[in-house]
């Protein structure tokens, strides 16, 4: 795991982007502390920088890695985790490693393959290959989406980092708010990619690679999740014996390190299910979880202890109390660069607090939810049920006219043509309405805020059914553009690496070939998981159902937080996108699930705000 940085076609003295490759670096160290290096090719107008988290070949896993003639250069975050067959595999063809890491393999596959070596790697990456004989530069980033890539296409040249505060460290970009995210991310709660909080810069998508010559930028998916029939009808046995396969040899593949894995337990099936997984391939796990004291409510605390007891693990816990928020929240802003609304970061950002004082990677449940119907959401039938008996121009008519979020946001549903937008419908947070009120007319922009976050035709017609469309709709946006760049961004503010075994391509592919009856059946949520949950896991833990990991109930209308919500809305003079008198009444209104949501998206932004476009 590290933070990459580098220029392709700058129009600038070497010695200048050096100088910018050393300060994008010192901007990126929490994400390397072991070591750093940049490199700079006058030939190419270009040059890379590496802060280096040493996991694999710690003393010969140095970046960025060359092939035997320097002519093809690699600098990775992430792991691949099938780096060590693939070695073997080009060794087999000619080719000679100095190394055991798995950045040099990239490049001596894209010697072999050329931009088709993408589809020979497994694991979580965005990359960067120099090809510096061609005059090329690959970016790419993992299907997935667990890892990030910010670009920054300028008339000197092309930049790109994995945090985009490299970026303005380099001085190629300016903090300035980008419009039409700060739009969608109020409506949908995070900002889809390509877009990102800033004007000029954006980030590659799941999947997606770009290529920079001479005679401009390309970008294209190398790879997409797409659902698929199976080839023939199985039974539950066979189905919980492929998935338990495969699920095994993906963790022990997430295990490879030359450094000790811990797991993050929650005590529920996901990360149970992992651990236990890993505490089988490599005994004498450490595991980590949060517990909220003040909250016996929604403490999974015992779970975990129940799960870490019948593991045997070292168990470490970390409590988080409401009281926290306000000195957490503008440290985990500072590090998301984005405001990422509807995930519980800072209680994310403690865990990999505590994870990271033992060890420098865990493993983890993220995707399991997505890949086989564990929210809420996927059971709902009711709403859908209506949409054909409501009249749209009906519903679109009352949409503007009875008060209340909540009211609007089911009528907009019901309104909408498209399927797809009313998926999206369904998920929002605040209507163009409602953001009219708060942002200040200079801000508003009143377009189509929900595009962006659209499921793309060629992941639409795969869908077969309506619980393949909403895992969609996850798939493509929410789980890598909210949850995993939360994880991400919030795990190496502490140089902690989260590796997610669920998203391996092999369990991807089984959940994409595994019929919806056996994912989410309307009664119970992850049909197939449940299986192997009862093999595997404790009955108090196989017996329970999904609670997702959220803050404790209602933080932003109690003290101390109160206090910090309208110190951040209302005492900050003229700074930020909203209207002071709206936010006032808002505050002042009675309290409701909908009043906190919007409460707490528009202090995330106004905090993004303050750190990044009109700091003190």
């Amino acid at each position: 795991m590290c933070g990459i940085a580098g220029f392709f076609g700058a129009d600038h003295a070497p010695a200048q982007i050096e100088d910018a490759l050393e300060r994008m670096a010192s901007a990126m160290i929490h994400r390397g502390p072991d070591e750093g290096s940049v490199c700079v090719w006058p030939e190419i107008g270009g040059g890379v920088s590496v802060r280096r988290l040493s996991i694999v070949d710690i003393p010969g896993g140095a970046q960025p890695a060359e092939t035997e003639d320097g002519q093809v250069v690699a600098a990775l975050n992430g792991e691949i985790y099938n780096h060590a067959a693939l070695r073997r595999q080009l060794q087999s063809l000619g080719h000679r490693f100095r190394s055991r890491g798995d950045t040099e393999v990239i490049g001596h596959l894209y010697e072999e393959y050329g931009d088709a070596f993408l589809h020979h790697l497994r694991g979580m990456f965005a990359l960067a290959v120099f090809d510096l004989r061609n005059r090329r530069l690959v970016l790419a980033r993992d299907g997935a989406g667990l890892k990030h890539l910010y670009i920054a296409a300028t008339s000197a040249g092309l930049a790109f980092a994995s945090e985009a505060k490299a970026l303005f460290a380099a001085r190629v970009v300016d903090p300035r708010p980008s419009l039409e995210a700060l739009d969608a991310c109020l409506a949908i709660s995070h900002i889809p990619a390509p877009l990102t909080a800033f004007e000029g810069i954006s980030r590659l998508r799941a999947g997606e690679f770009l290529i920079a010559t001479d005679r401009g930028i390309e970008r294209d998916r190398f790879w997409r999740l797409a659902f698929a029939r199976p080839e023939r009808a199985r039974t539950a046995p066979e189905l919980e014996e492929e998935l338990d396969s495969a699920l095994q040899a993906a963790v022990r593949s997430h295990l490879a390190a030359d450094v000790p894995v811990g797991a993050l337990l929650s005590g529920g099936w996901d990360s149970s299910l992992v651990a236990t997984y890993a505490n089988e391939a490599a005994p004498g796990l450490k595991t980590f979880s949060i517990i909220f004291p003040d909250h016996p409510g929604t403490d999974e605390g015992r779970y975990s202890r129940l799960m870490a007891r019948n593991l045997g693990s070292a168990h470490e816990e970390i409590e988080f109390r409401a009281a926290m928020l306000p000195e957490c929240l503008p440290r985990v802003i500072r590090h998301l660069e984005e405001p990422a609304v509807n995930v519980p970061s800072g209680v994310g950002y403690w865990l990999f607090n505590l994870a990271s004082r033992h060890v420098k990677a865990v493993v983890g449940g993220e995707g399991a939810d997505e890949l086989f119907g564990g929210y809420k959401w996927f059971s709902r039938s009711l709403p859908y049920r209506l949409r054909p008996f409501v009249p749209r121009a009906l519903a679109r008519s009352l949409a503007g006219r009875i008060p209340g979020q909540r009211a609007e946001q089911v009528l907009r549903f019901l309104a909408a043509d498209d399927p797809r937008l009313a998926d999206a419908e369904w998920h929002r947070r605040l209507t163009p309405n409602w953001k009219k009120q708060y942002l200040k007319p200079e801000f508003y922009r009143g377009a189509p805020d929900l595009e962006p976050s659209l499921i793309p035709d060629s992941f639409a017609a795969t869908c077969t059914d309506l619980l393949q469309r909403r895992l969609a709709y996850d798939l493509n946006g929410r789980l890598p553009e909210s949850i995993l760049f939360t994880i991400d961004k919030l795990s190496m503010a502490h140089s902690l690496e989260v590796r997610a075994p669920f998203l391996d391509r092999s369990v991807m592919d089984f959940a994409a070939r595994l019929p919806s009856p056996w994912k989410n059946d309307g009664r119970q949520a992850k049909v197939i998981l449940g299986r192997l949950a009862r093999r595997y896991l404790p009955p108090g833990i196989a017996a329970r159902r999904k609670v997702g990991l959220s803050y404790p109930p209602d933080p932003w209308s109690k003290p101390p937080m109160a206090a910090f919500v309208r110190e951040v809305l209302l005492d900050s003079g003229h700074r930020g996108p909203f209207q002071r008198a709206s936010v006032e009444r808002l505050l002042q209104s009675k309290q409701d699930q909908w009043k906190e949501r919007t409460v707490r998206a528009l202090v995330l932004v106004q905090l993004w705000w303050l750190e990044f476009i009109e700091p003190r």
